[in-house]
């Protein structure tokens, strides 16, 4: 069995600093440890959103639809997002235009919120380790800053 983004990694980076979210850090060395494990993360993500692109794409390319991994802005990960099979279009409302209007069997709009339940889920995996991602750098660059005035 493959994993898929609703199982979590019992080493993902979260799992083992979770109870430190919620309490202050102990110091810069943890705030380093923390980000540089999230970082690794990220990259692990980075990969897994193109094996989850491919994983569905021989189904939902019978819909119409495909998905592909998509970078806003060079960003750490790519979330994964609903093209048209031309990729000239993006974005839900293809999904939700297939499953208003299309010409699919009923199986099909079924495995399709399927699919979209697991994008969304990955896509909100993604985005709160590239957030924690962005903030850490953001405090350690405080950090360096308040350092320099000593």
């Amino acid at each position: 069995m493959t994993a898929t983004a609703l199982d979590q990694r019992q080493d993902f980076a979260l799992n083992q600093y979770a109870k430190g979210l919620l309490k202050p850090f102990k110091g810069k060395g943890e705030i380093l440890r923390f980000r540089d494990e999230l970082d690794v993360e990220c990259r692990r993500l980075y990969q897994e959103a193109a094996d989850f692109a491919n994983r569905y794409n021989r189904t939902v390319v019978q819909a119409g639809l495909w998905l592909k991994p998509h970078s806003h802005s060079g960003g750490r990960v790519r979330a994964v997002q609903w093209r048209d099979k031309a990729q000239s279009q993006m974005g839900r409302r293809l999904l939700e235009a297939v499953l208003q209007y299309g010409d699919v069997p009923q199986g099909m709009k079924r495995q399709l919120v399927e699919i979209e339940t697991e994008r969304a889920i990955f896509n909100a995996k993604i985005a709160a380790a590239t957030r924690q991602v962005d903030r850490l750098n953001k405090l350690i660059k405080d950090l360096d800053e308040i350092e320099a005035m000593v």
